[in-house]
């Protein structure tokens, strides 16, 4: 363990380099747009223009929006390339608001488990990584989030292994080499920090404190969207720890509750803790938030509060089914979020609506319940909201980034289009996903990246993979839980 704590890593990609890359693009004077997309069905997601439309976008050379319009845009328009979408849909990128981007590299693992025992057989693996590991785990996970769709990602960060007596700088150094590998690879990421809450409050005040440093350089970049608190919902103290945070440094609160569907009563008694801590409000949302009642869901939308909905996880993990209609009518703010490759197991949103709008309809009994613009809202503005980056992401509105997916209808044919949400939601796959644009730029085609070499970060991943499963095999682990489980 010399190694890693004998000095600061650095990133393999060298994510310095990346950054001065990302700011050499905003220029400092007024610049030719840098790509025009026209011809194309819109689905903006602005709130309130649910129409669908054939128009025209201006990405400029700060690579966000500057027009979107309906009809063909101005003859004196100039951009250095154009896109010509006809007959194609065009719609935000994908947000997922819940997602633990390096179990990437675990998937398959405990199929008949509930999230517990699921996160025992995890763990059996993920514990004996490195941080250097886990950055090719979070650049891996980052990059197939990116090949089906999802343009920003909130990543719920990992490993370490309680009990170690260099617990508190191997803590740093797996948070700094996972925001390192979610930037390398192009995406936009919220990271969400943890940290042995074995340590006292002093001692985690510190790791914050040093790791906010470490990023420092990094806050400029267009693709590092913030920090978060990954939360917890007992003990007490814990909570109350979270809460102060999350005021002090400006941060949003995401908090793992109410998703094992076993002693729901002894989990509901923990809703007192984020009461006492004063902690509900639109900086805390729950992830999962399955098992509630009706008196948790009138507080915490009284309060601005929200949930992130994993239905492709709750399904296989076998958590229960979230009453999103009845969330919502509680004012309960609702993101969705394809949540970790070892529990999804693909990062794929095209999936997660639809599993998540039939379970829906399934419970209700009802198809008007819930419908295809109803889930597609929430798989980009909900998400958006929730996680508080809103007003950069989320829909395709003038000054937000011009992240944007096209969707070719015709390439794996999905017939002629009558209701391009429908046909959106309810026929299409990842086979129709045509671009991937970050910024105006294309960073995947048909899930093909063009920007980064797949292959070279496959490689890694499998053999850091193959060495651990060597080592599990014979070497027990500690029973505590690491930082950043479910």
């Amino acid at each position: 363990m010399k190694h890693w704590l004998s000095r600061r890593l650095a990133s393999p990609l060298i994510s310095l380099s990346m950054l001065a890359l990302s700011l050499s693009q905003t220029p400092a004077f007024a610049a030719q747009a840098k790509l025009l997309v026209k011809g194309g069905t819109f689905l903006t997601m602005k709130p309130g223009e649910e129409e669908a439309f054939v128009g025209y976008m201006v990405i400029g050379a700060d690579g966000k929006i500057e027009q979107v319009g309906k009809g063909e845009p101005p003859v004196d328009l100039g951009a250095a390339e154009t896109l010509d979408a006809a007959g194609k849909i065009i719609i935000p990128g994908f947000i997922s608001s819940h997602s633990h981007i390096w179990q990437s590299a675990f998937r398959g693992l405990a199929s008949t488990s509930w999230v517990r025992g699921w996160g025992t057989t995890l763990r059996s693996q993920s514990g004996f990584g490195t941080p250097e590991d886990f950055y090719w785990f979070t650049l891996h996970g980052s990059l197939d989030h990116l090949r089906h769709g999802i343009t920003s990602i909130y990543n719920f960060t990992g490993g370490g292994q309680p009990g170690s007596p260099t617990l508190e700088a191997l803590s740093l150094a797996f948070q700094e080499q996972q925001l390192l590998g979610a930037i390398d690879s192009g995406a936009r990421v919220l990271h969400a920090w943890s940290r042995p809450r074995t340590l006292a409050e002093a001692e985690q005040r510190k790791l914050l404190s040093d790791f906010l440093a470490f990023a420092e350089p990094y806050k400029k970049s267009p693709l590092l969207l913030g920090f978060s608190i990954s939360g917890a919902a007992n003990p007490a103290a814990a909570v109350a720890l979270d809460a102060a945070l999350t005021k002090e440094y400006g941060f949003v609160n995401e908090t793992h509750y109410l998703e094992y569907p076993v002693d729901v009563p002894l989990q509901q008694g923990y809703f007192e803790n984020f009461v006492k801590a004063g902690a509900l409000g639109p900086s805390l949302y729950f992830g999962h938030f399955i098992h509630t009642n009706d008196a948790m869901l009138e507080a915490v939308g009284k309060a601005g509060g929200g949930m992130s909905w994993q239905p492709l996880s709750n399904g296989r993990l076998a958590s229960g089914i979230a009453d999103i209609p009845k969330y919502l009518k509680y004012g309960v703010k609702v993101g969705m979020g394809v949540d970790g490759q070892a529990s999804a197991d693909i990062p794929d949103p095209f999936e997660n609506m639809r599993v998540g709008l039939y379970f829906i309809r399934a419970k209700y009994e009802n198809g008007s319940v819930m419908t295809p613009i109803d889930v597609l809202r929430l798989h980009t503005m909900g998400s958006a909201t929730v996680m508080r980056i809103d007003d950069r992401v989320g829909s395709l509105e003038k000054g937000k980034y011009g992240d944007f997916l096209v969707i070719n209808t015709t390439t794996v044919d999905r017939a002629p289009v009558y209701d391009p949400y429908a046909t959106l939601v309810f026929a299409c796959t990842t086979e129709n996903l045509e671009g991937v644009y970050v910024g105006g730029q294309l960073v995947s085609t048909y899930t093909k990246l063009t920007k980064r070499d797949f292959s070279v970060v496959q490689r890694e991943l499998y053999e850091r993979v193959a060495r651990i499963r060597a080592v599990s095999a014979t070497t027990p682990l500690p029973t505590p839980t690491p930082t950043g489980a479910k």
